[in-house]
């Protein structure tokens, strides 16, 4: 198996649990004609607000699918439509009870349209993380990027950082703070003398059952990844949000 196929399974395992249950969400798709509408970020929360997108195609150029788009969510009697462009884009939005609703569209080949609806909640939806992947990271570690998304009292955080270390001596330093948490490393690819991958498991399994993951429990991935003299790390996190 190659370590590009290693690593999609070990976050395909780890997303499993949150993104089976988020197709249940509301539907979220344009009010137009489409095809090959596929969620690509269920419930996330952006900014301290919760943010669901779905990414779709449509026949025709863009401009005209969001004139449409404008057109019928105007018809529905939507509040405060608003039409405008940027560069390639051509944006439509507009309020949806206590959601903005915001359809993206740009021209693409073969006449066609490529767009992404999202909806976000007007007001705050701050989650709560327990073994937070910061605190698996050394403190001179430079965050790149954060994404967290529920779903009921499920919640994931994707962390991705640059840490000055060598792979090796970073996967050290995590595996200590991650075992510090009560976690268990179950690895995957080792760095080994080469020093340039390393993907690991961690799991913690709650007190009621430590034999296998349940409510209450954490599952953790980590993949470093040698970056010149300094090391890429992703770190996705599933647990249950804490209360």
């Amino acid at each position: 198996m190659t370590i590009r196929r290693l690593l999609l399974s070990a976050l395909i395992a780890a997303l499993a649990p949150v993104l089976s249950r988020a197709l249940a969400v509301e539907p979220l798709r344009p009010p137009i004609p489409y095809r090959e509408l596929e969620l690509v970020l269920p419930r996330a929360v952006l900014g301290g607000r919760e943010v669901s997108t779905a990414r779709f195609t449509v026949a025709g150029d863009a401009s005209r699918a969001a004139d449409a788009i404008a057109s019928a969510w105007r018809a529905a009697g939507a509040r405060d439509v608003v039409r405008r462009d940027s560069g390639p884009w051509q944006i439509v939005s507009r309020i949806a009870g206590e959601s903005v609703e915001t359809a993206q569209l740009r021209d693409a080949a073969g006449g066609t349209s490529t767009g992404m609806i999202s909806r976000w909640d007007a007001q705050p939806r701050p989650v709560k993380v327990t073994h937070h992947p910061r605190r698996l990271l050394p403190d001179d570690a430079a965050l790149l990027d954060q994404v967290v998304s529920r779903d009921d009292a499920r919640v994931a955080v994707t962390t991705v950082a640059l840490v000055a270390r060598g792979v090796a001596a970073l996967s050290t330093e995590i595996g200590a703070r991650a075992r510090a948490l009560g976690f268990v490393r179950e690895p995957v690819v080792e760095a080994g003398t080469g020093g340039e991958l390393d993907i690991a498991f961690y799991r913690k399994a709650s007190r009621g059952d430590r034999a296998k993951a349940n409510p209450g429990g954490a599952e953790l991935v980590v993949t470093l990844e040698r970056r010149g003299d300094r090391t890429a790390a992703v770190l996705h996190l599933v647990e249950e949000e804490a209360r």
